[in-house]
């Protein structure tokens, strides 16, 4: 692909395209023929990385994003953090592992974790207060599920 002389020129207010041509060119290209994969490919990469861009126009443009980013709801942030900070005792968290499968009463919890009735009990109310867990009645015992908003943090293919 033969560029044309119009790219190689650098003026003040230029693109990411004539700057990656130009870059590209300027470092390791010694004819005018540019592998277009390799064009794309640096266009792209130029195009994706907005950070403090020199056009004018380009500029405003990551200064809106920015701005849009940045308006994040606290009430959001405040309860996510205390969603992982219940998930963050050991117990708790093997509660909701086994609540993600499938609803369980107490006794099947202290029987599958193997602690004391009372300490899964005290473990569920903390996680039904800060909203991680509900609870329902079927003849006379409380089973406990894990509620539909949680399911995606703990449910991960991948691990970390």
């Amino acid at each position: 692909m033969v560029i044309p002389d119009a790219l190689f020129k650098m003026e003040c207010s230029f693109s990411y395209e004539t700057y990656a041509v130009s870059k590209y060119n300027s470092t390791s290209l010694i004819s005018r023929h540019v592998d277009v994969n390799t064009y794309i490919w640096f266009s792209f990469l130029l195009k994706s990385m907005k950070c403090c861009p020199v056009d004018k126009d380009l500029k405003e443009e990551w200064e809106q994003d920015l701005e849009d980013e940045a308006n994040i709801d606290e009430n959001e942030i405040n309860r996510l953090c205390n969603v992982f900070k219940v998930l963050s005792n050991p117990i708790r968290l093997k509660i909701a592992y086994h609540l993600l499968k499938q609803d369980y009463c107490v006794d099947a919890l202290v029987h599958t974790l193997k602690e004391k009735q009372n300490l899964v009990s005290h473990h569920l109310s903390v996680m039904k207060q800060n909203e991680v867990v509900d609870s329902f009645r079927s003849s006379r015992y409380t089973y406990y599920r894990l509620k539909p908003e949680i399911r995606p943090i703990l449910n991960r293919k991948n691990k970390i």
